[in-house]
C-alpha cells in the first residue's frame, strides 16, 4: 500500500508545485507526470500483483512456442462464432518477435492503455487532478494491475473510440469497435453510444431511460442471458450474493447530482452531454452486476465517463463553495484509496 499512496501524494504535490509557479503548459506537464507515473506502476509490477497477471504470463509463454498460423486460422470464425478473443492472442504473439520478455509485454500494455488515458484526461477534463484520483480510486486496480484483455479493448473502443464519437466519424468508430472486439467481445457493448452520445436530456428521454434502468433491474435475469447468448462468453453464470452496491449507489448518485446541475454543467460544457449518456448507459448495466460481479466489465465502458463528469460537477460551483467541494473531494478520494489499496511491489 506504500508505493500506492507514494503515488497519490506525488500527484497532489504535482499540482500544487504546478499551481505555485509561473509554468506554461501547466495542464500537459501534470498530466504527463501522472501517466509516467501510473505506466511505472502498471508496467513494473511484480508477477503477484494483480489476480490475473500471473495467469496471462503463462499464456505469454505458451504462445511463444505456437507458429503464426495458429492465430491466423479461422481468424475471423472465431472471433464471430466462438467465445475466444483471437485478436489479443494475435497481437500478443505478433509482439513476441519484437520483445520476449514479459515484463517488457506489460510495459507495452501500460503504455497502450495510460497515454491515451492521460490525453483523454488532458483533452477533455476540467480537472485533471480530480479525474486521475479518480483513476486511482475507482479504477486503477482492473485498468493497471488486473486485466490485460479489455484494458488494450477500453483504450481502443473509449478512449480512443470518443474521439471518432466527438467528430461524428462512424467508419473509424466501427472500425475501432471490431478490433476491440476481437481483443475482448465485450468491447461491442460500447457501440450504442455513438448514436446516443447526442441525445438531449429532454423529460421524455429522461423518463424514459429511468423506466429502461428500472425495468432492466426488475428483468434483469432476461437480459443477462441474452447479453450472454450475444457475446458468446458462456464462462459467466449467475452468482447469489452478487451485487456491486457501493459502486452502483455512488454512480446513480453521480448521476442525479450531475442531472441536479445540468443546465449549469452543459452552459460550461455543451460537450458534457456525452459525459450524461454515457452514465445513463452504465447504469442500465449495473443490474447486471447483482447477478454476476464480471458484469461489471460491461459498466466499466461507460463509467469510465466518471473521471470527467465528477469534475465537471465541481466546476459549477461558486469560486469559494469550488474551493470547498475541491479540496473535501480530494481529501475523500485519499481516503477511500487508504481504505481499499492493496499490496503492491515492484517486479525487483
Amino acid at each position: 500500500m506504500t508505493i500506492y499512496l507514494i503515488n497519490m501524494a506525488m500527484l497532489v504535490g504535482w499540482a500544487m508545485l504546478l499551481m505555485r509557479h509561473d509554468i506554461s503548459s501547466r495542464r500537459g506537464w501534470f498530466v504527463s507526470f501522472a501517466t509516467i507515473q501510473w505506466i511505472v506502476l502498471s508496467g513494473f509490477r511484480h508477477i503477484t500483483v494483480g489476480d490475473d497477471t500471473a495467469q496471462y504470463k503463462a499464456l505469454f509463454l505458451q504462445s511463444q512456442t505456437l507458429p503464426l498460423g495458429a492465430f491466423t486460422d479461422r481468424f475471423f470464425e472465431i472471433v464471430f462464432t466462438e467465445s475466444e478473443d483471437p485478436g489479443y492472442y494475435l497481437f500478443q504473439r505478433l509482439l513476441q518477435y519484437v520483445i520476449t520478455d514479459y515484463q517488457a509485454y506489460l510495459v507495452i500494455v501500460a503504455l497502450i492503455f495510460m497515454i491515451p488515458l492521460g490525453y483523454f484526461i488532458y483533452k477533455y477534463s476540467s480537472e485533471p487532478l480530480i479525474s486521475f484520483l479518480l483513476f486511482s480510486v475507482l479504477f486503477y486496480e482492473f485498468f493497471a494491475i488486473t486485466g490485460l484483455r479489455q484494458t488494450i479493448a477500453t483504450a481502443l473502443v473509449v478512449l480512443i473510440g470518443y474521439h471518432f464519437v466527438r467528430t461524428r466519424k462512424l467508419g473509424w468508430f466501427l472500425l475501432v469497435v471490431f478490433v476491440a472486439m476481437t481483443i475482448h467481445k465485450s468491447a461491442f457493448i460500447f457501440l450504442p453510444f455513438y448514436f446516443l452520445a447526442n441525445k438531449q436530456l429532454t423529460k421524455t428521454y429522461l423518463i424514459t431511460m429511468f423506466g429502461v434502468i428500472i425495468g432492466l433491474f426488475l428483468f434483469r435475469n432476461t437480459f443477462f442471458d441474452l447479453l450472454v447468448q450475444v457475446s458468446g462468453y458462456d464462462t459467466y453464470n449467475a452468482l447469489d450474493g452478487a451485487g456491486a452496491v457501493n459502486f452502483s449507489l455512488m454512480l446513480i448518485t453521480v448521476l442525479l447530482v450531475a442531472l441536479w446541475r445540468r443546465e449549469d454543467i452543459l452552459a460550461h460544457n455543451p460537450a458534457a452531454i456525452h459525459f450524461f449518456n454515457a452514465l445513463l448507459l452504465a447504469a442500465c448495466f449495473l443490474p447486471l452486476t447483482f447477478i454476476n460481479p464480471s458484469m461489471m466489465r460491461l459498466v466499466q465502458y461507460f463509467s469510465l465517463f466518471l473521471l470527467l463528469m465528477i469534475p465537471e460537477i465541481v466546476v459549477t460551483f461558486a469560486r469559494r463553495e469550488r474551493l470547498i467541494v475541491y479540496y473535501s473531494a480530494v481529501l475523500l478520494l485519499g481516503l477511500l484509496f487508504i481504505r481499499d489499496a492493496p499490496v503492491y511491489s515492484f517486479f525487483w
